[in-house]
């Protein structure tokens, strides 16, 4: 039998609290600031991405409190003060004729699941005074080909027939660590999996870890389950 969560960590700390992470419409904005830092999480001590000069169009996939979710020019994601950014209404050609009736709506333009409960589990750390997670592409892959081996082979675990422990797993593609752990979920979305590991003693241990620096994250959809997803998560001390 499956069970929604596994995990396999070295410590266990107790604490509480999350903030929930609001979907959006997709919407346009206008950097009003002369620059404007876009980071990996909403505050000021989240790293720097990048920075934006004024009058750059953004697109707002979300919020978070006073925070907005935005997916830049070059389609990269991160978080920018909501304040310096006041949204764009779509232009309308008074040539054009109004649109008809049976349009359809724009479509809801989301982040991946990957990165959204990457910003829930930073977000979660930042309101605990933990600095954030880095997103780890060498972890993020680690963790699509265990996601898939889990699909493909029919399992739920962190053994592996293929790739064995996520140990192994690491050390063969060459992920190089001082300390590692990984988490497992099969729930039917990321909102979920996140709840329910910061609900848990044993699962917080790894989100709030101020050991691990590094993090990779991958679902993948179970062909056997409808609505269902499996979650691996990497983390690393490097």
């Amino acid at each position: 039998m499956r069970k929604g969560l596994i995990v396999l960590c070295t410590c266990v700390l107790l604490l509480t609290g999350m903030s929930p992470y609001d979907r959006l419409t997709v919407r346009e904005g206008e950097i009003i600031a002369d620059r404007l830092n876009v980071r990996t999480g909403p505050g000021i001590t989240y790293p720097v991405i990048t920075s934006q000069g004024k009058y750059t169009k953004l697109r707002i996939l979300g919020s978070l409190k006073n925070w907005l979710v935005v997916l830049m020019p070059d389609d990269s994601v991160g978080m920018v003060f909501g304040q310096y950014v006041r949204p764009v209404e779509p232009e309308i050609d008074e040539y054009e004729s109004p649109a008809m009736e049976d349009t359809p709506p724009p479509a809801e333009f989301t982040i991946s699941e990957s990165e959204r409960l990457l910003l829930l589990i930073n977000h979660y750390r930042h309101g605990l005074g933990l600095i954030p997670y880095i997103s780890d592409e060498r972890l993020s892959e680690a963790a699509r080909l265990k996601a898939l081996d889990m699909v493909e082979n029919k399992y739920f675990s962190h053994s592996s027939p293929v790739y064995g422990t996520p140990f192994t797993m690491l050390r063969s593609m060459g992920v190089f660590y001082k300390t590692a752990s990984a988490d497992l979920a099969h729930t039917a979305d990321v909102s979920e999996a996140f709840e329910k590991m910061a609900d848990s003693l044993v699962y917080r241990a790894n989100l709030v870890s101020k050991r691990y620096t590094n993090i990779g994250i991958a679902t993948a959809d179970d062909p056997d389950e409808a609505g269902k997803i499996f979650i691996v998560l990497f983390f690393t001390e490097v």
